[in-house]
């Protein structure tokens, strides 16, 4: 018998008989139209490349959508009546996530996500993207869920942070024990053209790994901030620079950005106006002019967004590299990484806010980044 899900699905009432599959009136004066949108809803959500369930308060299936056997290649009666949580359906270290999940779903209208892997029939693994979220209804607690099976590719290309971190951490160790033999070198022989060199090369492995673990950095606390700070604070920490090449820094904060707040990581947020204010200082020669604008403009639908640009007087971007120009590790310039611009994108992307790029090569470069100015409240994830 279909859970409240299902009913939910079908826009089923109460006084309706649902011993089949489709919902129909016992006292047949129903419309062919009303049955027909039934019909719809039900076969629409069953079509969806996505598996639907809802569990009862232990966590027991009691509904599962029939496109189970197409996307999890479980048929969805071996599901019915059973737990959620079973180490023949998940393997034992995603249970324990799965577990740890759940356990956050203690209070009504709580929701929460992962990603994680199903053994199918032959007790091999998949990714999934997995949703839950509990509720009450008809004063009985429910949990609804929603599962996505992740093309293989895909999954190769998200990243772990804590592998990552890991990798970092080690492969760091590796460079301190370098420099503690290249140091030793130097004192036991004369300098010559081969330790210089792989000094050299040391450190700038040393730095490429840094910026890799500075690009890898997701946001740890956001907070109400005014963006107005955010934006002084970068542009007086680099004033100097431009100052020492001898560019013209224009700062141009328009009088709507008083006040305005933003839901962001400083830091992060800050490095990436960081990021494209730098890219704008080495672009730009001596006697140029690089200026910050910034401003809040007001769409159609009157939702605020931050428009900030960065724009310099240097020799732009040649076309064909353009389409590259933020992508990790592709640089033109000699003895780059090519991580400051694809830094600047991400974390403006991590903040719901795109980077555009303009330019027309002897003319200069335009960075512009819009910011959302009304977000969803975040908590700290630390």
């Amino acid at each position: 018998m279909p859970g409240p899900l299902a009913k939910l699905i079908s826009h089923q009432s109460p006084d309706l008989d649902t011993s089949g599959s489709l919902c129909t009136a016992p006292d047949s004066e129903s419309s062919g139209s009303t049955l027909s949108r039934r019909k719809h809803s039900l076969a629409f959500a069953e079509s969806l490349p996505c598996v639907l369930y809802e569990c009862n308060a232990d966590f027991e299936f009691t509904y599962v959508s029939e496109n189970t056997s197409e996307l999890l290649d479980l048929e969805s009666t071996e599901l019915l009546g059973q737990r959620l949580l079973s180490e023949k359906r998940i393997p034992g270290e995603d249970l324990i996530l799965l577990s740890k999940k759940l356990a956050e779903l203690e209070q009504l209208n709580k929701r929460t996500s992962l990603l994680h892997r199903i053994l199918d029939r032959r007790g091999l693994p998949f990714w999934v993207a997995h949703s839950l979220w509990r509720a009450g209804l008809a004063n009985t607690t429910v949990v609804w869920g929603c599962i996505v099976p992740i093309d293989y590719n895909v999954r190769l290309n998200i990243s772990e942070q804590t592998v990552i971190s890991r990798f970092v951490h080690k492969i760091g160790n590796h460079f301190q024990l370098l420099n503690l033999v290249i140091n030793s070198l130097k004192r036991t022989i004369p300098e010559s053209k081969e330790t210089l060199m792989l000094q050299e090369t040391v450190e700038k492995a040393i730095d490429l790994t840094r910026g890799f673990s500075d690009y890898n950095q997701v946001p740890t606390c956001w907070s109400r901030v005014e963006l107005v700070d955010i934006l002084q604070t970068a542009a007086v920490t680099r004033r100097s620079s431009f100052e020492k090449k001898g560019i013209t820094f224009d700062n141009q904060i328009d009088a709507s950005l008083d006040e305005a707040a933003i839901q962001a990581d400083p830091y992060l947020l800050e490095q990436a106006i960081g990021h494209v204010l730098q890219n704008a200082l080495e672009a730009t020669e001596t006697g140029g002019q690089v200026t910050l604008h910034a401003s809040v403009k007001y769409p159609s639908d009157n939702t605020p967004a931050a428009i900030i640009s960065v724009i310099d007087s240097g020799c732009g971007i040649d076309e064909n590299a353009l389409t590259n120009i933020v992508t990790p590790f592709f640089t033109t310039r000699k003895n780059h990484d090519g991580l400051g611009l694809s830094m600047a994108s991400r974390f403006v992307e991590l903040h719901g806010g795109i980077l555009r790029i303009t330019t027309a090569q002897g003319k200069g470069t335009k960075v512009e980044i819009v910011l959302p100015m009304e977000a969803e409240k975040r908590s700290c994830l630390l």
